[in-house]
């Protein structure tokens, strides 16, 4: 099993299967591969990809507001059986209602309450036992405010990492649309997160999407704004371990995921 890069960052990218052809003979310029997705049985390339990147754990593993089923821990075992990776990732995120009747969309936040602390800080520490790896946690876009917040999304990142000891993945496009959405600057939104919390940077396009009617998250190349953040990120993370272009989608090309790699190494090469 290949390993993390012992010196220096590592850039990658997340495993688009049908660009696998394409991933692996850029070997020499992807570090590592995100999975979002377990391998299809017919996926002939994944052994060879298997073979040659270290792999990080990015799947959907549990919605850590409510407490992880026996069968979600199981199948995150066997996950990180599989990738051994040298951390595990999950989102502040819920997507199904608490008594699982309902189920919402990837980007709803959870409410920043104490209630929601305690239930992300108690779950986290079940998941991060049951797979026997370090966990981080990605930030997801803020589009609107709910009155019932207790404190802001950074405060409540900030507690939960200080509790937990886990580590912040940061998304730099999910703050970018947060500040936009908010009619805030960017970096001033970025820099009051725990950014010495940092292990891994997810940087990644974004488009103006039709039916929102503005910006969203797309499977882009990063602009120099977004690197220029991430870069800025980094300056401040001192343990930072990754970067990853964050593009997982049938429509990505593999033109777009190697130069957009490529440019990452630019950027943090250069500094």
């Amino acid at each position: 099993m290949p390993s993390m890069r012992s010196a220096g960052l590592s850039i990658g990218a997340f495993y688009n299967p049908h660009l696998a052809p394409e991933i692996y003979a850029a070997k020499e310029c992807i570090d590592h591969l995100a999975m979002a997705d377990p391998p299809a049985a017919h996926d002939e390339w994944f052994p060879r990809i298997k073979q040659r990147f270290p792999l990080l754990l990015h799947d959907y593993l549990g919605q850590l507001a409510d407490p992880l089923s026996a069968e979600a821990l199981e199948r995150a075992r066997r996950l990180q059986s599989n990738y051994c990776s040298p951390w595990v990732a999950e989102h502040f995120q819920c997507i199904h209602t608490q008594d699982g009747s309902r189920t919402l969309d990837y980007v709803l936040p959870p409410l920043y309450t104490e209630d929601f602390l305690s239930r992300f800080v108690a779950n986290a520490r079940v998941l991060r036992d049951a797979v026997q790896a370090e966990l981080v946690m990605e930030n997801i876009p803020g589009f609107f405010s709910v009155d019932k917040a207790q404190m802001t999304e950074a405060e409540f990142l900030r507690r939960f990492f200080d509790e937990t000891g886990c580590g912040f993945l940061i998304d730099v496009p999910h703050l970018w649309l947060a500040a936009h959405y908010s009619g805030g600057e960017a970096w001033e939104t970025i820099s009051k997160f725990p950014l010495e919390k940092v292990v891994e940077i997810h940087v990644g396009g974004v488009e103006h999407d039709r039916d929102l009617g503005g910006p969203w998250v797309a499977p882009s190349a990063p602009s120099k704004e977004i690197l220029d953040l991430a870069l800025r990120i980094a300056e401040r993370a001192p343990q930072l371990r990754a970067v990853t272009l964050d593009a997982f989608s049938p429509s990505l090309s593999a033109k777009v995921l190697v130069e957009s790699v490529q440019a990452m190494r630019q950027v943090f090469a250069a500094n």
